[in-house]
C-alpha cells in the first residue's frame, strides 16, 4: 500500500478528513487538483457544531483567528428600522462550548487547514494530480491520476471522495446524485465596497417582490450578495455590472461604490448518492450530498462526514474491529442525517425565505422574530441552526432504547471547571452518572454527580460516547458485564 487512506479532493471536506485521520493517528494522503485554495469565498459560515469538531482536532484556534467571531446573529432588512431576526448563541453554552458560529471565507478555511495537515506530520496533501480513475481490486484501492510528470498510480486500503458535486470517485462507482431541484435561480456576488459612508448591519435583506437579496459582511468592506432572480430573466442579463449594482444599491444604499471579486448563478437542489459507501471506497461531502445553502450547512455537514468516517477508519485499520460494520454504519449514519435533518431544515428555510419573502416581503421574517423572542424557541432555533440536534437512529452500532443514544453528548461544566468534550480531547469516553462502581471500566471514565433532566435516566448510569461526540449506548444500572459489551458493540470490536 502507498498510503493506509486516500483523499481525493482536497477541499474543506478532505482537508478536514485528513486531519481527522491524523488525530487518530492514521497515514493518509490528499490528491487535489488545484495548486492553491480556491479564491472565491464560497461557504462562509461554520457552525457550533463543527467548531466543537475543530476542537476535538486542536484546529479551533487557528479558524478563529482567520475569521470573525459571532456568539449573536441579527439579521436586518432594508425599510425597517429594528433587527428582525436575533439569534443567541449564548441559550445554548449550557451544552456546548464554545457557543458562536465563525464566518470565515472558504479560502481561509482551506488555508488554515492545508497549514494544519502539514503540520500533522501524517498527512501528505500532493496537488496538480487529477484523478481519473478509481478501482478497487484483490490487493486494495487503485487511484490514477494524472500530474505534471504524466500518469501515475496509488494504492491504498480505503479511497473517501470529497471531491465535490461533479465527483470522478462517485461516477467510478456508478452513482449519481438523486433528488429535487428548486425552481428559484440566483446569483451569487462577492464585492469589495468602498462606500457607503455609513456601516451598514450585517446580515441584511433587501425585499422586492419576486427579487429577494441578502448580503453578508464576511470581511472588512467584503460583501457577499446573493438574489434571488425572477423567471424570465436571462443569465447575461442576470451577471450584468448594471444588475449587480442595482441590487447592492437596494441593500446598501444609493452612491454605495463596489469593485467584483466573483459572480455566480446557481440554482438550489436537495440531492445525495443512492449509496456513501461501496465496497472500501467512500463519498463525503458534495461528492455524497448537494443542499440548499440556506442555514449555511452544506459544507459544515460534510465535516461532519468526515468526523463519523476518520475514527472508524482508525478502528479498521487498527485490526480490532470489523471493518465491513464500521463502514455500513457511517453510510446508514451520515445518510439518515442528510436525509433527515440537514434536507428538512434547508428545505424549510429555503421555502420559508425564498418562497414566503417572494409573496409577503419582510412578514415572514418579522413573524420568525417574534417566536424567537420565546426563549424555548430561541434554543431551539440556536439548536437547529447550530446543527446540535440530529440523531442516529438506524445505525446497527447503536443502541436506540434511550433516546439520549444517537445523540450528541451535551458538552456539560463539570465540578473541577472543565467540560466534557476537553476531558475527551476528540477520544472514545465512557460518562458515568451517579455513583457507579470503578473497577473494570473502559478508559477514560468522565464523572457527573448529577445529569441534566432533559437526559431522561431514571438511575446511576453509564453513557458510551465515541470519538465523534455521539451517543452509542446509555447503560442504565451497569454492571462491568454489561458496559464491556455495550463498549464492544459501539466500536464493533471483534473479542
Amino acid at each position: 500500500m502507498d498510503a493506509p487512506v486516500i483523499i481525493v479532493g482536497g477541499g474543506p471536506v478532505g482537508l478536514s478528513l485528513g486531519l481527522g485521520l491524523a488525530h487518530h493517528g492514521v497515514r493518509s494522503t490528499i490528491l487535489e487538483r488545484e495548486a492553491e485554495p480556491p479564491q472565491e469565498s464560497r461557504a462562509l459560515l461554520v457552525v457550533p457544531r463543527t467548531l466543537e469538531v475543530m476542537q476535538d482536532w486542536s484546529a479551533l484556534d487557528a479558524l478563529r483567528a482567520a475569521g470573525t467571531w459571532r456568539q449573536v446573529v441579527e439579521i436586518s432588512a432594508v425599510g425597517v428600522a429594528e433587527r428582525i431576526v436575533r439569534i443567541d448563541f449564548s441559550n445554548v453554552a449550557d451544552v456546548i462550548e464554545p457557543a458562536g458560529a465563525l464566518l470565515i471565507p472558504q479560502n481561509e478555511t482551506e488555508s488554515v487547514l492545508r497549514r494544519l495537515v502539514g503540520e500533522s506530520g501524517l498527512c501528505t496533501l500532493r496537488t496538480r494530480c487529477d484523478v481519473t480513475g478509481v478501482e478497487e481490486r484483490a490487493d486494495g484501492v487503485t487511484v490514477t491520476f494524472s500530474t505534471d510528470a504524466g500518469t501515475q498510480q496509488m494504492t491504498a486500503g480505503y479511497v473517501v471522495g470529497c471531491d465535490g458535486a461533479h465527483s470522478i470517485v462517485r461516477q467510478a462507482l456508478g452513482l449519481a446524485l438523486e433528488g429535487a431541484t428548486y425552481r428559484a435561480r440566483a446569483v451569487l456576488t462577492d464585492v469589495i465596497v468602498s462606500g457607503p459612508p455609513w456601516a451598514p448591519p450585517s446580515p441584511r435583506f433587501s425585499f422586492k417582490k419576486a427579487s429577494l437579496a441578502l448580503g453578508i459582511e464576511y470581511a472588512a468592506n467584503r460583501w457577499r450578495v446573493i438574489a434571488l432572480l425572477p423567471e424570465g430573466v436571462d443569465d447575461a442579463s442576470a451577471l450584468d455590472p448594471a444588475a449587480h449594482a442595482a441590487r447592492l444599491a437596494r441593500l446598501l444604499g444609493e452612491g454605495v461604490r463596489a469593485r467584483t471579486i466573483w459572480s455566480s448563478l446557481f440554482r438550489i437542489h436537495r440531492r445525495h448518492a443512492q449509496h456513501f459507501v461501496v465496497g472500501s471506497i467512500a463519498l463525503a461531502g458534495d461528492a455524497a450530498h448537494l443542499n440548499s445553502p440556506a442555514g449555511g450547512q452544506g459544507m459544515n455537514a460534510g465535516i461532519h462526514d468526515a468526523a463519523n468516517l476518520a475514527w472508524k477508519l482508525a478502528y479498521a485499520l487498527s485490526g480490532r474491529s470489523d471493518a465491513r460494520a464500521l463502514l455500513s454504519s457511517y453510510e446508514l449514519e451520515r445518510r439518515e442525517a442528510i436525509a433527515g435533518s440537514v434536507e428538512r431544515f434547508t428545505d424549510a428555510l429555503t421555502r420559508f425565505g425564498f418562497g414566503g419573502a417572494r409573496w409577503f416581503g419582510a412578514l415572514p421574517f418579522r413573524l420568525l422574530g417574534v417566536f424567537l423572542r420565546e426563549p424555548g424557541m430561541q434554543r431551539k432555533a440556536c439548536r437547529a441552526m447550530g446543527m446540535l440536534s440530529g440523531r442516529y437512529t438506524k445505525s446497527p452500532l447503536i443502541d436506540t432504547r434511550h433516546p439520549l443514544a444517537g445523540r450528541r453528548i451535551d458538552d456539560l461544566a463539570l465540578p473541577n471547571g472543565s467540560r466534557i468534550n476537553r476531558m475527551r480531547a476528540g477520544g472514545a469516553a465512557l460518562v458515568v452518572v451517579g455513583h457507579v462502581f470503578g473497577d473494570g471500566l473502559p478508559e477514560p471514565v468522565i464523572r457527573i454527580e448529577k445529569a441534566p433532566k432533559h437526559w431522561h435516566l431514571k438511575h446511576d448510569a453509564a453513557l458510551v460516547v465515541r470519538p465523534d461526540g455521539c451517543v452509542a449506548c446509555v447503560v442504565e444500572r451497569p454492571t462491568p458485564e454489561r458496559v464491556s459489551a455495550a463498549w464492544r458493540k459501539a466500536f464493533a470490536l471483534r473479542s
